[in-house]
């Protein structure tokens, strides 16, 4: 289901059973809703969402749900090759900029920003309002809190994200 506001790439390729709404831009050769890759179950049992606002620059990758919907929140934006694995839900006003990868499962609360290439690992809370920089690493490990910043391989607590 794609809503007839939404703009899709004629390079783009959406697999059956995804959600698009209203005003959604879905740039070249992105990729939504392939089957994830992990070694479990074979069928995919939830789908892909991509929520109102939400901007896919190019060359995106969001995969499909195992357990429940991949979701995409109201006016995200998701930079070129930036990856959403399978069943990560990332909240409204998000930004993942190029290159950052979000393990699957993962859950990406509102208002944040994942900076370039960083990697959230699988299974991943990430709490409201943070920054996570450039090239940063953020393992099962790591403790975040709300509106801090974050850096390094593994990620420290830079302070507060004014």
């Amino acid at each position: 289901m794609i809503h007839e506001s939404a703009y899709i790439h004629p390079t783009a390729v959406i697999y059956d059973g995804v959600v698009i709404e209203e005003n959604v831009y879905v740039g070249a050769y992105c990729i939504i809703g392939s089957p994830a890759e992990w070694k479990g179950k074979e069928d995919n049992v939830g789908k892909v969402i991509i929520k109102k606002g939400a901007r896919l620059t190019g060359l995106v990758t969001v995969d499909s749900g195992t357990h429940q919907n991949t979701t995409i929140g109201e006016n995200c934006y998701l930079m070129k090759h930036s990856h959403v694995g399978h069943d990560a839900i990332i909240q409204d006003g998000v930004t993942i900029s190029c290159g950052a990868k979000i393990g699957g499962h993962s859950i990406i609360h509102q208002n944040t920003n994942i900076g370039l290439n960083a990697v959230i690992h699988q299974k991943v809370v990430v709490p409201e309002g943070c920054m996570i920089g450039a090239s940063a690493f953020v393992g099962k490990k790591s403790e975040l809190n709300s509106f801090h910043k974050y850096a390094g391989v593994p990620v420290k607590d830079l302070g507060w994200n004014r």
